[in-house]
């Protein structure tokens, strides 16, 4: 504790008489309005003689408290971050609902353009396997990550997303090959076009697991055929999507029989190719090899020559000098529903 003035405790009857004098100055500074300048130096001198440096300290003390306070209203607030390693759904405030399945949309797909070939149904049938989810709910959530741009040319970035409700997939699995398949040499990426992975920001294309029925909904079922599909933004659709068939994620198609993940990486680049412009192909590859955007999952014969390709999984495989091939419209002559498996 400090320590008190001896010649105030020495004299108490001076004591007082100073505290008087100063509250007389204080009423008149208080009261009057104005006060003189000798007024107010006299009693300036009463107060410092009075508290000391406790005088001088007393404004710096109240000015650094209103700065604290102003500093505590004022200060920034946390917004939400944006990450690879935080589970969430990216792009999307956390009150906000999830993308919801459309059914009205303009897509590329799988499907017939006149009658379709009685071999088609049982050739394209869905192997026997593993479990899948038949009905999800119908919404999509960003897999968080990132990856660095490969390749060069225009720049297409792509998210990676999952229906609500799979289960019984490896999701983390499901980035990481369509992410590793991208990125591949002998994937579109390779030639002229420049891919990258992204969870937030501009978006060109949602690369997407879908559950069966929900597939049904986007990409229509003119024929009892589990296919994946593309579906264009437009009018009715927010966004640009790949969709992935878990279905067929799980249990392959019969042209890949003992080698489920070149079909997914068919897959991959099939309906990846649709979203990067590309149309599909109906004659083999000038070394027999089918072309990705050949429809693989429906057959394999060439339209022109009726031979059958050997089924392959890449835009641009090794030796293929002719890849990714010739690409036109479908139509009842060139297309695999119409021309059969064999």
């Amino acid at each position: 504790m400090a320590a008190r003035d001896p010649q105030l405790l020495a004299h108490p009857a001076q004591r007082s008489a100073d505290d008087v004098a100063f509250a007389r100055r204080r009423a008149a500074a208080t009261f009057d309005g104005d006060i003189a300048p000798e007024g107010f130096r006299a009693a300036w001198r009463d107060f410092t003689r009075r508290y000391g440096w406790r005088a001088y300290a007393l404004p710096i003390l109240s000015v650094v408290t209103i700065m604290a306070l102003l500093t505590v209203h004022n200060g920034p607030r946390s917004s939400p971050g944006h990450s690879s390693g935080g589970a969430r759904t990216a792009g999307r405030a956390a009150n906000q609902a999830p993308p919801v399945a459309r059914g009205d949309t303009s897509l590329k797909a799988d499907h017939p353009q006149g009658p379709v070939d009685n071999t088609v149904l049982k050739a394209a049938a869905l192997p026997a396997g593993g479990p899948y989810t038949v009905q999800g709910d119908g919404t999509f959530q960003v897999l968080p990550g990132t990856s660095p741009v490969v390749g060069s040319g225009p720049l297409s970035r792509y998210s990676i997303e999952v229906e609500n409700g799979i289960t019984g997939i490896d999701v983390n699995q499901f980035a990481s090959l369509v992410d590793a398949t991208l990125a591949d040499p002998r994937s579109w990426s390779g030639h002229g076009v420049s891919l990258q992975r992204v969870d937030s920001g501009h978006i060109d294309f949602h690369v997407t697991l879908v559950s069966v029925m929900t597939v049904r909904k986007l990409c229509g079922y003119d024929i009892p055929i589990e296919t994946s599909c593309y579906i264009a933004a437009g009018a009715t659709s927010p966004v640009n999507r790949v969709v992935i068939n878990d279905a067929r994620w799980v249990r392959g198609d019969a042209e890949y029989i003992g080698d489920l993940t070149a079909y997914r990486e068919y897959m991959i680049n099939h309906e990846d190719g649709h979203a990067l412009g590309h149309e599909h192909a109906h004659e083999c590859l000038s070394n027999g090899l089918a072309p990705t955007m050949m429809q693989q999952t429906i057959g394999l014969k060439d339209a022109a020559t009726g031979r059958m390709c050997q089924a392959n999984p890449w835009p641009y495989p090794p030796g293929a000098k002719d890849a990714p091939g010739v690409e036109a419209p479908d139509t009842p002559q060139n297309s695999e529903f119409q021309i059969g498996g064999d």
